[in-house]
This record gives structure tokens, sequence and C-alpha cells, in this order.
């Protein structure tokens, strides 16, 4: 790879077009400017260049912004000269991960991070049916009674070893990279208006999880809810019974709704009405009788 490590002016510098934006503050930011400071910076940051005089900061955030509020005019870069989108994400988060553990990010950042993890982990069940592929041809000039750890079976166990390895990789377990996987399922409108209900703390990880597993319209009319009464509670045990229900019938999948009032009732505990948004209190077994009544039969 075209590369070369030399200073470059710190307004030159733009940051990564997948980078969510939110930096160090506070006192983790002055413990950053402190060390640069007493010991310099130990590494260069990482950009590639995006036009004649401007360049994409692809590691390096936090050590680019400590470097200008000390004042300083220019910063070490190394410099990744013909570097494709693909090989700038994977250079991103991997680098990323190597400073900072998961749970330091926010969850927009978490969710772009799995969002990587699971593009990884497509590409290595890919090139693992390759290699299986491969492997099954060779077979067929060798010896038909020799062991083939696993391929003689059926068994390919790389796409679960690949999922455990990337969730140990994140730092989490398999189950909670499942319920990321969850989430970013979603249209990606939803995916960032969840992201952004994680991030304001107006909802936790394991609602999150729970409200993808509702129809897109029905999460958007609680989302709407949540925005509008910011100060309530979700109900996650009635939350818990609004998942999806599906019944086979021919060759047609049928989905149960979920009504208005039942979404609505999620936040209606603790809810205060007021002259705009008037709602009759309602009650959790009243909610679920009125789902099951509404099941296919």
């Amino acid at each position: 790879m075209n590369r070369e490590t030399k200073e470059i002016r710190i307004d030159s510098l733009i940051p990564f077009k997948y980078h969510s934006g939110q930096t160090y503050t506070g006192e983790r930011l002055q413990m950053m400017m402190d060390s640069i400071q007493h010991s310099g910076l130990m590494n260069p940051i990482i950009v590639r260049p995006v036009s004649s005089n401007k360049y994409e900061i692809i590691s390096g955030h936090n050590r680019a912004k400590a470097i200008k509020e000390l004042g300083h005019s220019v910063i070490p870069a190394d410099i990744r000269y013909d570097l494709s989108d693909d090989e700038a994400m994977q250079l991103f988060y991997e680098s990323n991960l190597n400073q900072q553990s998961f749970s330091d990010w926010n969850y927009s950042q978490k969710i772009e991070a799995v969002r990587y993890t699971v593009k990884m982990i497509k590409e290595y069940s890919q090139q693992g049916k390759r290699n299986d592929l491969a492997g099954k041809a060779s077979d067929k000039h060798g010896d038909e009674t020799s062991v083939q750890t696993g391929q003689k079976s059926g068994m390919n166990p790389r796409s679960s070893t690949t999922r455990d390895k990337m969730a140990r990789r994140l730092g989490i377990s398999t189950a909670t990279l499942s319920k990321y996987r969850r989430i970013i399922k979603l249209p990606d409108e939803l995916v960032t208006e969840i992201a952004h209900l994680l991030d304001e703390k107006k909802i936790s990880f394991e609602a999150a999880y729970m409200i993808s597993d509702l129809e897109d319209e029905d999460i958007r009319l609680l989302i709407n809810s949540i925005n509008r009464n910011p100060e309530q509670k979700i109900d996650l045990d009635l939350l818990k019974t609004f998942g999806k229900t599906n019944k086979r019938k021919g060759d047609a999948a049928i989905i149960c709704p979920i009504t208005s009032r039942g979404i609505l009732a999620v936040l209606t505990a603790q809810k205060k009405s007021s002259s705009s948004d008037i709602l009759t209190p309602i009650r959790r077994i009243d909610v679920i009788n009125e789902i099951q009544a509404n099941k296919p039969q």
C-alpha cells in the first residue's frame, strides 16, 4: 500500500464519514492532552487524502482534537493513499477496537460496529463455503475413507465459530451480538431512531431489542409516543407480549397486528394527560386480552 508519514495541518483534517462525531470531552480529553504534553504524541493519526489539501481521519479523532486544544497547528499523520472505502472501514473499526472498548462507545457507534461485524461474518461465511466446495472437489480425487474434519458429515462450524470470534472481538457475548443483529435488520430510518433513543437514555437496550420484534408501523407509533412523552417508562412486561406472532395458513404468513391502543398502553402506566393528548387509563390485562382475541385462528 502506498503510504507515508509526515506532519500535516490540523485545519486540513475532516472526520471519517462513518464517524459518529462524538469525541472525548471533560476529564478524559484533559488526560489525553496532559499525556501528549508530557510525552508527545506516541502514535501518528491515520488519514487518507480526499482532495488536494484535505485529509479524512481514519483513526485518531480524539488525538487530533487534543492536539488542536493544545494549540498546535500540525500533527504527525500516517497517510494511506489509494485506501478503498471497505479498507478504510476495516481500519477504522480495527484501530478503534484496539484503543477503546465497545462499552466506551455510544449506541450509534455500537450499532455501526455491529453492522461492520455482520458484514465480516458474511464474508467469512462465503469464504468458508468456497473452501468447502474446493475441498469437496478435491475429495473426489482422494481417499474416500479419509477423515475430512466435518466436511463428510456436512458439518460446517465456520459461521458459528466466526460469530463467536467476532462477538469476543467486540467484547460482548454472542447472545448480545444476536440482539444487535435483530435491531439492525430494521429499515435504516428505524435503526437510526432507536439508536437516538438509546443514546438519549429514553429506552434501555433490552427495550430496544423487544421493540425491534414489532412490525415497522407499530415501531414508528411507539417511537413517536416515546418522543412525545420522554418522562414515561416502558412497561417491559407488557412490551414482551407484543412480539410478532406468525401462523401459517396455506402459503401465506399471517401477522398478528398490534392495535394503537395496545402500543400506547406501554407508556400509560405513569402517563400524564394533557389537553392535546388525553388517554383513558388502560389496564394491562385488558390489552393482553384484546391482542389474544385479535390473533388469527
